[in-house]
């Protein structure tokens, strides 16, 4: 498990040259890579922090305190935590963040959000009973499982 600012970084380092590479963005893409990771490795948690239910939809709030200076600019320099330990992406894991971006990073921040907003999304069971609740990793590795069965019955 990686902390949720060395999968940032990896965005921010690899897809420099997005313009719409925002706190947004960069946030709702993480959450997604830990729902795809839960879905395709039978469990394993991608990120060492449970994401949460905000108005925004899910995020995780390691994040949202590192990114929120720059609003909504472009995350133009990787995240430094003094306390974060010096994780290194492993080759597969990087090619699983690239396979997360090639299906997502055409997105903005706010159409991740929309995305992440969706009926039937484990944010939508969960904050209609309240705001700044855990999201259940077992609803949201069965979410990206479903995605997962419907995009291999498409291909197929």
């Amino acid at each position: 498990m990686y902390n949720p600012v060395t999968v940032v970084n990896y965005f921010v380092k690899k897809y420099a040259d997005d313009e719409k590479l925002t706190p947004m963005k960069l946030i709702k893409l993480t959450y997604i890579a830990y729902g795809w990771y839960l879905a395709l490795s039978d469990g394993e948690k991608l990120v060492d922090e449970e994401p949460q239910a905000w108005d925004l939809g899910p995020v995780l709030p390691t994040l949202y305190h590192s990114l929120k200076k720059y609003g909504g600019n472009k995350v133009k320099e990787p995240i430094y935590l003094k306390d974060a330990v010096k994780d290194v992406i492993t080759d597969k894991d990087a090619e699983f963040l690239d396979f997360v971006w090639d299906k997502y990073g055409h997105y903005s921040g706010k159409e991740l959000s929309a995305i992440t907003h969706t009926e039937g999304t484990p944010w939508s069971e969960i904050y209609p009973k309240g705001y700044n609740l855990t999201l259940p990793k077992k609803l949201v590795q069965k979410y990206y499982e479903t995605k997962l069965h419907e995009l291999l019955e498409r291909a197929s």
